[in-house]
């Protein structure tokens, strides 16, 4: 799968800055389901290439930047094993260059029905392994669909995730 190298592009003056929900009905249900997107904008990754580099060469080298002077990045995971709930300790990043490591617990997306149409979870970046570990400012934000949404009689479903990643200002950085 790896990365698609299909072109992002956004007219001037635009910004993406969707709302949980609509990251969840707009694109990634529509993407499980195999319905067309509203706009490609979200980079497509395999969930092997996510994870084998920093953060910051990844967003560097694959992803358009979307919103908030460039500090927020979204991909469609594909084959993540938070696809169906998997929740691993820590995620390490190509030759242990450093880990993504996930924070407290699931929380539920609401729907404007007030139904659960998607679970979200946050995760922190580290430099370095994980007996040296330095918290960086990069942070990711997962969402998946509920597993019974994903579900159908004799119909494939892709096993697709959205991510969100954010690169937070650094502590000497000027405001």
């Amino acid at each position: 799968m790896g990365t698609s190298n299909h072109v992002l592009e956004m007219p001037i003056g635009y910004r993406f800055v969707p709302t949980d929900e609509e990251l969840v009905t707009c694109y990634l249900t529509n993407k499980v389901l195999y319905r067309p997107l509203p706009a490609k904008i979200i980079q497509e990754i395999d969930a092997d290439d996510l994870y084998s580099r920093h953060p910051k060469c990844l967003v560097k080298e694959t992803a358009y930047g979307c919103g908030e002077g460039e500090r927020k990045w979204y991909f469609l995971i594909y084959q993540d094993e938070y696809f169906l709930g998997k929740i691993s300790e820590k995620l390490m990043v190509g030759n242990e260059v450093g880990f993504w490591s996930y924070i407290g617990e699931e929380e539920p997306i609401f729907n404007s029905d007030g139904d659960v149409s998607a679970f979200k979870i946050y995760l922190n970046y580290f430099s370095k392994t994980t007996s040296n570990a330095k918290k960086t400012n990069w942070r990711m934000e997962k969402y998946r669909l509920p597993t019974r949404s994903c579900v159908r009689k004799n119909r494939q479903v892709e096993e697709w995730i959205v991510g969100r990643i954010i690169c937070g200002r650094q502590y000497n950085e000027v405001l």
